[in-house]
């Protein structure tokens, strides 16, 4: 059963109630999940066809865990994004060295974690959307548990704010992100009004019970007509968790995009 997050704008979404099941108080995200993104938009679509052509499977089976925590999960993705992926490997230098012989492009970023890059075309032949001719993907990889990084820490509770707020939320993220340029942490930060470093920022709101948090969307010259009072009330009122990603201090300082963000 898809939660109305996979709704909004319209299907611009796709986290169904196993990967993101925010109605009820024990659950937990599951970023590892890949299958939702099948029945999401098309670049959801297209980037599972991808990392389900082999991409995936090849990585997994190296690595103890993994997860996709790229933007695209929840739609806030934008033309140029990146596939953000998360990969537990007990000793990432020496999966690097494998990775670079098989074409990857690596960088040690400190700490045991490493970077790696690869741009992957879509075949013809692969269900990728033939408007979208590759996807460019960056694995941020370290012992540490992946569930502890702020990657998947960040985009679970844009979920949750996603699912909280609405469409109108969700619509207004997206314009921040494709007109003013912003990272989605950034984007959710300056409508909640939450000061400085949007990624410190993002996740003091852990611990928060996000039903007593409120937002109303901005009154701008054009916005549709159709923004009346029901659209300005505050979201219905749900059983909303107290979200907590994780119990843990993040040990690795990854976010949902890249060190040097260009997604």
């Amino acid at each position: 059963m898809l939660t109305d997050l996979c709704q909004l704008g319209m299907d611009e979404t796709a986290a169904p109630a196993a990967v993101f099941p925010s109605a009820s108080p024990s659950a937990r995200a599951n970023w590892r999940r890949l299958d939702y993104l099948a029945y999401g938009n098309p670049r959801q679509r297209s980037a599972h066809a991808l990392l389900t052509a082999g991409v995936w499977d090849a990585l997994a089976a190296q690595c103890a865990d993994m997860a996709l925590v790229s933007t695209l999960a929840i739609g806030l993705d934008r033309p140029g994004s990146d596939l953000d992926i998360l990969c537990q490997h007990p000793n990432p230098a020496a999966f690097a060295a494998t990775q670079e012989a098989q074409g990857w492009q690596a960088s040690a970023k400190g700490d045991n974690i490493w970077l790696l890059e690869r741009v992957f075309p879509c075949a013809a032949d692969s269900g990728c959307d033939n408007r979208i001719v590759s996807w460019p993907l960056e694995l941020y990889v370290t012992p540490a548990p992946i569930e502890t990084l702020n990657g998947w820490r960040h985009l679970t509770l844009m979920a949750a704010l996603l699912e909280r707020f609405g469409d109108a939320f969700y619509q207004e993220v997206l314009r921040l992100r494709l007109e003013d340029g912003l990272k989605g942490e950034a984007a959710i930060c300056r409508l909640l009004g939450l000061a400085g470093d949007p990624y410190a920022a993002l996740l003091t709101l852990e611990g928060c019970n996000l039903a007593e948090l409120s937002w109303q969307p901005p009154s701008r010259d054009g916005m549709h007509a159709s923004t009346d009072a029901a659209a300005m009330a505050p979201a219905a009122h749900y059983s909303s968790p107290v979200v907590s990603t994780t119990s843990a201090t993040p040990v690795c300082p990854v976010s949902t995009e890249s060190p040097t963000p260009t997604s």
